[in-house]
């Protein structure tokens, strides 16, 4: 069974990123972005990953989950926080793999910590999430440069005469 990875996910973006209080169309890109970060960090390191975030002020009267990019996305309900739901998540996964929780809240840390639970920083996490980010992009770079190398256009693997031929035919 894989390591469950939770974040709850606005105590990340308000303490990382130092969003401060964004209107509702930036904290739907900075969560869209989030789950966009976790889901390229998980394709490195394989979790089971689950992003929690606060409804609590909604008129939700009920919790609502997705799975974006083989991430879990879990809303809480109204009333409810996310530190309820990350709790309920520890306390019965605990025992059976080893949890990660990501929050700067230190109530919250104090609360899930317990056997087989590990507690990350927002601030450590966000280092390591940009470093494996930053690897990635460096990988993909130095990749693109090596198939450049070794591609050549259809016209310097084509003989002479085809070429002379192609030419003519394209003059018609």
């Amino acid at each position: 069974m894989k390591d469950l990875l939770i974040i709850d996910g606005y105590n990340f973006i308000f303490n990382f990123s130092k969003a401060g209080l964004p209107d509702s169309k930036d904290l739907e890109y900075l969560r869209d972005q989030l789950i966009s970060d976790i889901a390229a960090y998980n394709s490195q390191k394989d979790y089971d990953a689950v992003v929690v975030f606060d409804a609590s002020k909604s008129s939700s009267q009920t919790r609502s989950s997705e799975i974006i990019n083989n991430i879990k996305v879990i809303y809480s309900r109204s009333g409810e926080t996310a530190d309820t739901i990350i709790e309920e998540l520890v306390s019965g996964w605990s025992a059976h793999r080893k949890i990660i929780v990501v929050t700067s809240d230190y109530s919250q840390q104090k609360a899930v910590f317990g056997k087989n639970t590990i507690r990350k920083s927002c601030r450590e996490f966000g280092l390591e999430l940009n470093s494996v980010i930053d690897d990635m992009r460096r990988m993909l770079s130095k990749n693109n440069r090596e198939k450049r190398k070794f591609f050549y256009s259809i016209e310097k693997r084509l003989d002479a005469d085809i070429l002379k031929k192609i030419a003519h035919y394209r003059k018609r």
